[in-house]
């Protein structure tokens, strides 16, 4: 089952905050994106993802990944603690990283819902109905997918 993750978290508007902003967007193509580059391929899970910042307002993770809700957080809160510290770090109310029901909560309150419904049956971080999103391989998962591609 494909799910999408919205996670979209309101910047701090203080200065100190918005200069780690600046510092993360200077690393983030060097430091950053290969570290979550290979979290993503060694977790086979996810189909897309990117972040994305919003006038210096707003900053979202955006994913489209498979199976569970609890398992897929967890296994990025390990893989990439240091990275979500620092984006995590840009919104009030900061969980602690280290503390695997913190994260995954925080996550959950800050997923937003997309628009429409699910056609595939998938579940929001609460279990609900998820909000619409299209799936050109039937939500086929990463796994059939990249076995198919082999065969080609």
């Amino acid at each position: 089952m494909t799910h999408a993750l919205n996670l979209t978290l309101p910047i701090k508007q203080d200065q100190e905050t918005l200069k780690k902003l600046q510092q993360l967007e200077a690393i983030f193509p060097t430091m950053v994106q290969p570290k979550i580059e290979e979290a993503l391929r060694k977790s086979k899970l996810v189909h897309f993802a990117r972040v994305l910042v919003i006038d210096n307002k707003y900053i979202q993770v955006l994913t489209e990944y498979e199976g569970s809700h609890q398992e897929y957080t967890e296994f990025f809160r390990r893989e990439l603690t240091p990275v979500f510290a620092a984006i995590f770090g840009l919104a009030d109310n900061m969980p602690d990283v280290n503390d695997p029901n913190g994260f995954f909560n925080f996550a959950k309150d800050h997923n937003l819902r997309a628009l429409g419904n699910t056609t595939g049956n998938s579940t929001d971080l609460e279990g609900k109905p998820a909000g619409w999103l299209f799936s050109a391989y039937n939500h086929k998962t990463v796994e059939q997918i990249l076995a198919a591609l082999d065969k080609a």
